[in-house]
């Protein structure tokens, strides 16, 4: 089939020789052919001398590394070992969306892939028809024409049908894996803001990593935005799921036409015409890929400028009222303007860049395609037409169908540039699921590469694990053994330490100190919110331990008994009766917040707007007395500035309360008076030192 008839692929390539030469000598004789073959020259050297002077600039950039010293000379570095290659982050991240062939996004692709052959079917019908419309109209039978317009409209239902069929396939597909790759990133922040701990942990452990996670998604790696967890965690799997089907759609689309293309050109055309078109595409693709810019570096640039630009508005509204009370608009103003014009240039760049890209891409891969398609079938036309075909039909629809094959290998070269942007997406989709992993937040968090006692290197993770997950000691609730407080980063200078102090269970501990000093930071080592630099904490059971944050957490939506019983679930919480919950709110002075059982469970989504600073701190306050009141009350209270947007009667009757529980509490406070609630004082001298002395 492909290399018969020796005799007529002869001649066609003596008359596609005549024909290459003829069509150069009338470019040549125009003076518009020879600024047009002048323009390709230049463009041709200049686009090339570029890449290949940035390819050699950054080879340069890479090769300039110190060389290594002995003995007066110098060494050049002995080669890298290579490792084992590993999977990149492409095709990591879908394993983690796609973790089998029989889930839902696999059945799509399916559907996908097989709407592309019924499509290409229809197309290939579709392109004789237009062909026998053509020939018609250039001899003239209307009747026929009529008839075969029909046939053609015919024809056109099922083509609209699976073009539909495609498009619908493949958002369903990308909507399956952002559904599997989204819930795999809330399970990691579940697993992180939850009490149980990431990995196996003695009894004991209080493992409250959640704001560590975050932090660490947000900035614990170059890849991510700085900008905040908004847009890492919610932004960048949607883009991803939906760049890594284009990449499908993009491989799978113009294989798939190129292959079974060909097949019916070959019978048409004979090989030599064919070869030499698929020659042109594959020297052009070769030589756009080499020439274009790189678009993950820029797409990656452009993701983290759109997410700190999210991320500042989402803080604006957060802060909305404390931003205005203070006069703040103006400071806060120019920093979206700074933020929203880093983005709209890094945007703007890519843009031009791509435009750059698409515009030499379009001219050579797709305009320059056809035109070589067009020069290499006139040889065949010349020749006759295969079977007495008539030459019209047979140009247009060969013509029609090396359209197609000339934009299937267009798409099939430029698959690089899609494959680029969705390996971008999945460098930080990746570097935010590895910063959600328990060695990784620790590492973020500054125990990656914390000293003990100031000197050497920190425990190995399982020891300090163990270490930090160490059951308190008999009749004690709190120890803290040569505790070093400081910040996670590892950049920060220590807050106080090495401190050492045992709170005996039912002991009230008074925290004072000036500000800055380390009060909060002690808790949130306390808690196991922030690692120790160096130390040993043990504490009870994290089930046993309350938290009053300086800044009490409402939550978005749900009724009031929901808010009470935060952070249990409703539907895991123990039955308590209506009126325990009601004796919690008048005790917190919340009777208007509900006056008997039926409110207590209707839907409160404004709740958090409608109370002040003082009345959020009560409500916080109403939790822990139902958590005393149960029957497993805790061991330990953590209490940061608890009432300090109260009023004094409030304030007396809250920690009177916390004085009579049999719970120990740590508590920090501003006001001297209320020490004399508490049986200890830990007392920070505001130099890195501490005491604890019984009162």
């Amino acid at each position: 089939f492909f290399f018969g008839n020796f005799r007529g692929s002869a001649m066609v390539h003596q008359v596609e020789g005549s024909v290459l030469s003829r069509l150069l000598r009338a470019w040549v004789n125009e003076p518009r052919g020879r600024v047009l073959l002048a323009g390709w020259a230049v463009t041709f050297v200049g686009v090339t001398g570029r890449a290949v002077f940035l390819r050699l600039k950054l080879k340069a950039r890479r090769a300039l590394k110190p060389p290594a010293e002995k003995d007066g000379t110098l060494v050049a570095p002995p080669p890298p070992s290579r490792p084992p290659k590993a999977p990149g982050p492409l095709r990591t991240v879908l394993r983690l969306a796609m973790p089998s062939y029989w889930s839902r996004s696999a059945a799509w692709l399916g559907v996908f892939s097989l709407g592309l052959g019924v499509r290409l079917a229809v197309s290939v019908k579709v392109s004789s028809e237009i062909g026998s419309l053509g020939s018609l109209l250039a001899k003239g039978e209307w009747e026929e024409l009529f008839s075969r317009q029909l046939t053609y409209a015919l024809w056109a239902l099922p083509a609209a049908a699976t073009t539909a069929l495609q498009k619908f396939s493949r958002e369903r597909a990308a909507l399956c894996l952002r559904e599997r790759l989204l819930q795999t990133v809330v399970d990691k922040l579940g697993a992180a803001g939850a009490d149980a701990p990431l990995m196996p942990a003695p009894e004991g452990t209080a493992t409250r990593r959640l704001p560590g996670a975050l932090a660490a998604a947000a900035e614990g790696s170059a890849d991510t935005s700085r900008g905040g967890a908004v847009g890492v965690c919610l932004t960048d799997p949607a883009e991803f799921c939906s760049s890594a089907v284009e990449l499908y759609e993009a491989l799978s689309k113009p294989l798939v036409e190129v292959s079974l293309l060909s097949v019916k050109l070959a019978l048409m055309m004979g090989p030599g015409p064919l070869c030499y078109c698929y020659s042109f595409f594959f020297a052009a693709g070769c030589w756009t890929r080499f020439a274009g810019p790189s678009i993950a570096t820029m797409t990656t640039g452009v993701a983290d400028a759109e997410a700190e630009l999210l991320a500042l508005h989402s803080h604006l509204v957060e802060y909305a009222e404390e931003v205005a009370l203070m006069g703040g608009g103006a400071a806060e103003a120019e920093a979206l303007h700074a933020s929203l014009a880093a983005a709209a240039g890094r945007t703007s760049q890519l843009q031009l860049q791509r435009f750059g890209s698409d515009s030499l891409d379009g001219y050579v891969l797709r305009h320059l395609g056809i035109l070589a398609a067009f020069t290499a079938m006139l040889p065949a036309v010349v020749r006759a037409a295969p079977g007495g075909a008539d030459p019209t039909e047979y140009f247009l629809t060969s013509l029609h169908l090396l359209v197609h094959v000339g934009m299937a290998c267009k798409d099939l070269v430029l698959s690089h540039k899609t494959a680029a942007t969705a390996s971008a997406h999945a460098r930080r989709v990746l570097a935010l699921l590895t910063s959600l992993e328990p060695a990784h937040a620790e590492a973020a968090n500054g125990n990656g590469a914390a000293k003990k006692g100031g000197e050497g290197a920190a425990p190995p993770l399982l020891e300090r694990a163990l270490v930090q997950a160490r059951t308190a000691g008999s009749g004690m609730a709190l120890e803290l053994r040569s505790v070093v407080i400081a910040p996670p980063a590892l950049s920060e200078p220590p807050l106080a330490g090495p401190l050492s102090a045992s709170v005996p269970r039912g002991a009230h501990v008074f925290v004072s100190g000036p500000n800055g000093c380390g009060k909060s930071s002690l808790l949130r080592v306390a808690l196991g919110v922030w690692p120790a630099r160096a130390g040993e904490v043990s504490t009870p059971p994290s089930d046993r331990i309350v938290a009053l944050p300086q800044r009490p957490y409402i939550l978005p939506t749900g009724c009031l008994r929901a808010q009470l019983l935060y952070p249990t679930p409703l539907a895991d919480a123990a039955p308590a009766a209506d009126a325990m919950f009601l004796e919690a709110l008048a005790w917190a002075g919340l009777e208007r917040l509900a006056a008997g059982g039926a409110e207590l469970d209707e839907p409160r989504p404004d709740l958090g707007g409608s109370l002040s600073g003082g009345e959020r701190q009560r409500l916080a306050a109403a939790r822990l007395y139902l958590a005393c009141r149960s029957s497993s009350p805790p061991a330990l209270i953590v209490a940061d500035e608890p009432t300090s947007a109260c009023e004094a009667g409030f304030e007396e009757r809250f920690f009177a309360f916390l004085a009579a529980s049999e719970a120990a509490t740590l508590v920090v406070a501003h006001r001297p008076e209320l020490a004399r609630h508490h049986t200890h004082e830990l007392a920070f001298d505001g130099h890195g030192g501490a005491a604890m002395r019984e009162l």
